[in-house]
């Protein structure tokens, strides 16, 4: 899990839509086939650039640090820093923490889920049930 978010926001251009457009990034916890819990891991979140205070996140399209929106109104787009993330000119000076010891996970119960396994998910009210293979899911539509 901590692999596949770091490989999901290493490019610069998945940074740049996180912070324009938000994302989905909850850890959904499923005990016995069934939803337990959904944890939004955006306050979780923090990006560092050098020279620009830390952007962090109190929710999905809820960032703190940074406003975004102010760089329309600048002379000069390409010095912004929404074009130099977007374009991916910020190489070694980005760097992006998820400080995974605060996210409370409730202990998993039952049997652990094995590669090649393919399990039914219900989840909680208002979400879509899905069928989940061994592995990674993102569950996009």
């Amino acid at each position: 899990m901590q692999h596949d978010l770091a490989a999901e926001l290493a490019p610069e251009i998945s940074l740049y839509l996180l912070c324009w457009y938000g994302a989905r990034l909850t850890l959904d916890v499923y005990q016995q086939g069934m939803q337990a819990d959904s944890i939004d891991r955006h306050p979780f979140l923090a990006i560092s650039i050098t020279g620009y205070p830390d952007i962090t996140f109190t929710g999905p399209e809820e960032q703190v640090g940074y406003d975004f929106e102010a760089d329309e109104k600048a002379e000069d787009e390409i010095q912004t820093l929404s074009f130099r993330m977007f374009a991916g000119e910020l190489g070694d000076s980005v760097s992006v923490t998820v400080h995974w010891d605060r996210i409370e996970v409730p202990p998993l119960r039952g049997e652990v889920a094995r590669e090649g396994d393919v399990v039914a998910l219900r989840p909680l009210p208002g979400h879509f049930e899905h069928t989940a293979g061994y592995g990674y899911q993102d569950f996009e539509l």
